[in-house]
């Protein structure tokens, strides 16, 4: 059936010699139909469907978006040819507005897929063009939202071409209830899709994880439904599905797909640079530990906490110089719960690699002589070389818990060794003496009996108190990180933006990006400081000489966001949905309701375009991270010749010894 709706160009002139192909059919918010246009090229025509179009907020975000896509510059997205109708296609007197776009020609994505598995130097050459055709939107300032195989073209000359960009949005801001989006939600998308209208480039990354799965296995990662209900499992290796698969492409992989956006690649720049050959050191991530004030999420290794602003380790080890404490484990019942609770609080605050330990708990006779061997006998020490306001501290945490544990005083072995040696010397005297004086033999006898029964008792309790100090704890406690130098300027002015900005305060998104980079900085630093060579010392500087630029650039993407953030939460949209929508029984005289809904229409368009500008320069910000993370990469890359021979030597030494 063809449209009922005349076609026009951007003058207004009638669009004629088209034939109808194919359609209608519904995608998403819209009603769309394959045309041949008079030179002979397809072309898809989109119209927002009537039930949408009569939501004045949804039309214009649909025209919005529609707009962004005829204004972006990348080769990678197809051309929209014309929209309407015109004069204004927001006017919610006229008919629904429409797009027409270029179809490319070529093979889609989903066809190509069902050939999976695809062989593994055809997936990396052809994931790698569909990272660069992705990144070449990102960098437009855009984001797909819902990249899916059926809106993927190979062209004939080899490119990629997307065919729809940022217009599955509208869906979020229509009458669908959040039922309906579930129910027909797509396997590409992001989970963070149906929870927020705004979302960076790292959704559209979970998108291409998706899509690469599926070229690699032949099959979904998380099934046929959305994201949102993906099952809580472990993905297989690819290396275990694919002998031919090399362990950088499950890493990769695996990172994309991640339920979190800030555990997936910060660009698909990277992606490409992957599958291209390039080293994966990017995708590795570091190791996560808790805060030992808050208990909130940290990098290992990082200093500060990024959300209390504390010192990430609080329980430190005591100076052996002076006298120290210990922490003992006295008794322990068969509940699960308390068990968990103890394993989780020793990976809080000890040094791994950990293992599980084991103890024997209730009747010894339950046990078999191989459990009696590997598993800990109570009571058990779990941290020693404390210092007594630590110990007590840790105490109160474990009892705090349901734990039955006590705090262990320094050992007293060498007083008590004191007292034995000191009771046999006075002992000896006294008898020796009263010899002399001619005393009784019995007197003599009773008191060397009580000088010899003292010796022992001292020399028990020093036995005791050695074989005490001896007793090895079951855990270290994990050490404080190096303090980041605050007369570095690097690290300074990255540390710097985890307190806010004179915009307002750092969002929370940014703040592990900031973290993460600190990290890398500080190493770089440490390099720095290494060197000892003026060739490698003058090579260190060219390649840090970057960095500090892209730190600047930093600080100005933190403070635009930090600005962002700001606006936004001043902006409701919710509330004002709910206005638009009831204004009409709230406000009866025909003037006011005019007023009233051209305010709250554009309030949303405000909150619309701070959306579009946050999505844009949280990309620069990522962005920005990636080359930084380049520049600091190729800057461990060198080595200093005399401090590697001296390493060797010391190696060697150590070997001999």
């Amino acid at each position: 059936m063809q449209p009922s709706f005349a076609l026009t160009d951007s003058e207004g002139r009638p669009l004629e010699g088209w034939q109808l192909v194919e359609g209608p059919w519904d995608v998403g918010s819209e009603e769309r139909w394959l045309l041949r246009l008079a030179d002979g090229r397809l072309a898809v025509l989109g119209r927002l469907s009537a039930a949408f179009a009569r939501d004045e907020s949804v039309r214009r975000r649909w025209v919005r978006d529609v707009e962004r896509l005829v204004a972006c510059a990348a080769t990678s997205v197809a051309p929209v040819l014309a929209t309407g109708p015109l004069p204004d296609p927001r006017d919610p007197t006229a008919p629904p507005p429409w797009r027409l776009r270029l179809e490319p020609e070529g093979e889609r994505v989903s066809t190509w897929l069902e050939r999976a598995p695809i062989p593994i130097d055809e997936l990396a050459h052809r994931g790698a063009a569909l990272a660069d055709a992705l990144h070449a939107v990102h960098l437009g300032g855009a984001v797909v939202r819902n990249l899916h195989p059926r809106d993927l073209v190979w062209t004939p000359d080899g490119r990629v071409v997307l065919t729809d960009v940022g217009l599955a949005r509208v869906d979020l801001l229509s009458s669908h209830t959040a039922s309906s989006l579930l129910i027909t939600g797509s396997a590409y998308a992001a989970p963070e899709q149906l929870m927020r209208t705004v979302v960076d480039q790292r959704a559209d990354l979970y998108s291409l994880g998706v899509i690469l799965w599926q070229a690699a296995t032949g099959d979904l990662p998380f099934g046929e439904g959305p994201a949102l209900l993906r099952e809580r499992v472990e993905l297989p290796l690819i290396t275990g599905l694919r002998r031919d698969a090399p362990p950088v492409l499950d890493l990769l992989l695996r990172r994309c797909l991640a339920e979190r956006p800030e555990q997936r690649p910060d660009s698909a720049a990277e992606i490409a640079w992957v599958l291209r050959g390039g080293a994966g050191d990017g995708l590795l991530q570091s190791d996560q530990t808790v805060c030992q004030h808050c208990g909130a999420a940290l990098r290992l290794g990082q200093r500060l906490c990024l959300s209390c602003g504390r010192l990430g380790v609080r329980f430190v080890h005591q100076d052996d110089s002076a006298p120290t404490w210990g922490v003992e484990l006295t008794t322990l019942r068969e509940d699960a719960k308390l068990l968990a609770s103890l394993r989780e609080f020793v990976y809080a605050v000890a040094r791994g690699p950990l293992r599980a330990d084991e103890f024997v708990i209730g009747d010894v006779t339950l046990y078999s002589d191989q459990e009696l061997v590997w598993r800990k006998r109570l009571p058990a020490r779990l941290f020693d070389k404390l210092d007594e306001q630590t110990a007590h501290e840790l105490c109160a945490r474990l009892t705090e818990l349901g734990l039955d544990v006590r705090v262990v005083p320094p050992n007293r072995s060498g007083r008590w060794t004191g007292i034995a040696i000191g009771a046999a010397a006075i002992t000896t005297a006294v008898g020796t003496a009263m010899a002399s004086l001619g005393v009784a033999a019995v007197v003599i006898g009773w008191t060397v009996a009580a000088g010899v029964i003292t010796g022992v008792v001292a020399g028990s309790k020093a036995s005791s108190a050695i074989a005490e100090r001896r007793l090895r704890p079951l855990y270290q406690l994990r050490a404080q990180p190096a303090a980041l130098p605050a007369s570095d300027p690097l690290v300074a002015r990255i540390a710097a933006l985890l307190d806010g900005t004179s915009a307002g305060p750092t969002p929370a998104d940014v703040r592990a990006q900031l973290g993460e980079l600190a990290l890398l900085v500080q190493r770089l630093v440490d390099r720095r400081a290494e060197l000892t060579g003026l060739h490698e010392a003058r090579e260190l500087e060219l390649l840090t000489g970057p960095v500090e630029p892209l730190i600047t650039e930093l600080e100005a993407r933190v403070r635009e966001l930090a600005r962002h953030d700001r606006e936004l939460s001043e902006l409701d949209e919710a509330t004002m949905v709910r206005a638009l929508a009831a204004i009409d029984a709230r406000t009866h005289d025909p003037g006011k309701r005019k007023l009233e809904r051209q305010r709250l229409l554009d309030g949303l368009d405000r909150l619309r375009s701070l959306e579009d500008r946050r999505t844009t320069t949280f990309h620069g910000l990522l962005e920005a991270s990636t080359l930084l993370r380049r520049a600091i990469d190729l800057g461990l890359g060198i080595h200093d010749p005399a401090a590697e021979q001296e390493r060797r030597v010391q190696l060697a030494l150590a070997a001999l010894s």
